[in-house]
């Protein structure tokens, strides 16, 4: 297994880098800890299929090629953990404060400052690949009026970032934590994410089947359900677009 970021594959422009490293694949083999870079993305991708915003070669977009064979599929949300604690350990040399919030969205207090996009492909009992792509806003300081909730890194510490050194930073942080997941370190793993977990044990709104309610959240389950106590009920668990935090 090789080591996160041991080949940049330098892109001026793409559709997008996890399209790029899907085309890669059907090809043939593509080494694992393989890292796509674009300057600019014309059909960058966040969750849900949405667009994500990036000015041209002012941030990083990139995706990583995985081949995590060690893991059934049953168990893939922890690479979402690994893959947001190594962004939040770079960031943690930059700024303090830096969250996940669930699922996959990188905050800086109320602002979102990256995302996460992990594409899985099973094989049998076992994940074959997994292309996972992050872009984080690194020098932009202007966005979209719409994204009220963007952020960049330069906007907090009003200095530029050299991406290139960021990134390899960047990708050296990734590939401490996915070290711990290989060498089955979960518990650690699980501690982490959820210290780090946007609102974790402490009371907050949310949005369920359109109405407004209170709950404080437990952490995340094994299939990477947000574990929420309603007053006077016992522990939920959430998947993706079944609840909605409210940041403020």
């Amino acid at each position: 297994m090789g080591k996160v970021g041991h080949t940049f594959i330098d892109l001026e422009e793409v559709d997008s880098t996890n399209l790029y490293a899907e085309r890669m694949l059907q090809k043939g083999s593509v080494a694992e800890g393989t890292v796509i870079l674009a300057k600019f993305q014309t059909a960058g991708m966040g969750q849900d299929d949405h667009q994500w915003e990036s000015a041209s070669g002012q941030n990083l977009t990139f995706s990583i090629v995985l081949h995590p064979r060690f893991l059934s599929p049953g168990r893939q949300f922890l690479l979402n953990k690994v893959i947001s604690l190594g962004v939040l350990d770079f960031l943690a040399d930059y700024v303090e404060g830096a969250t996940i919030k669930w699922p996959n969205d990188i905050l800086i207090g109320s602002k979102k400052i990256g995302g996460i996009l992990i594409r899985i492909n099973v094989e049998g009992e076992s994940l074959e690949t997994a292309i996972v792509g992050i872009g984080l806003n690194v020098n932009q300081t202007k966005f979209d009026p719409s994204l009220t909730q963007a952020a960049s890194l330069v906007q907090v510490l009003h200095q530029e970032l050299k991406l290139k050194e960021a990134l390899i930073l960047l990708c050296n942080a990734i590939d401490m934590r996915y070290s711990q997941l290989k060498n089955n370190n979960n518990e650690q793993l699980k501690s982490d994410f959820h210290q780090k977990l946007l609102g974790y044990k402490l009371e907050r709104k949310f949005v369920v089947d359109g109405q407004q309610i209170i709950g404080i959240i437990e952490g995340v389950d094994e299939f990477g359900r947000l574990l929420v106590i309603h007053p006077g009920e016992p522990v939920k668990a959430y998947a993706h677009k079944e609840i909605e935090y409210l940041l403020s």
